[in-house]
């Protein structure tokens, strides 16, 4: 059961969002319009999400409220292939920014986050289960 709060977090986080985009825009010397595109889109994806999420499962899903344990499953399926994808792509880019001759820190920093973030993971749930 959600409550109404429940269902405005989406749409709420959406709006900040939107405005720091649209703040960072400003920061680099965009134009107001500029920054108003960068909020509307944010804006118009989270509003999107509150009106449909009553009417579809993929956008109650994206909102964070899956309908059922069905849904949940898709979620962590497709969680578990993106953060899989990002891994290799991680990888791939540090690799090439290594025989390139580039810059490889930030590649190796995120890479790092995920894996300790990975292993937090496995060990947080192995010891609650």
């Amino acid at each position: 059961m959600t409550t109404g709060l429940t269902k405005w977090v989406v749409p709420a986080v959406g709006f900040v969002l939107g405005l720091l985009f649209a703040a960072a825009e400003l920061g680099r010397q965009a134009s107001l319009a500029q920054a108003a595109v960068a909020f509307a889109i944010v804006a118009a994806y989270a509003i999107a999400l509150r009106l449909l999420q009553s009417r579809s499962d993929m956008a109650s899903l994206l909102s964070g409220l899956p309908r059922d344990e069905r849904w949940e499953s898709i979620n962590l399926r497709a969680l578990s292939l993106a953060a899989q994808v990002i891994a290799v792509v991680l990888v791939g880019a540090f690799l090439v920014a290594q025989f390139g001759g580039g810059d490889a820190t930030p590649y190796a920093w995120v890479g790092a986050v995920f894996a300790v973030a990975y292993l937090g993971g496995l060990v947080w749930y192995r010891s609650r289960s």
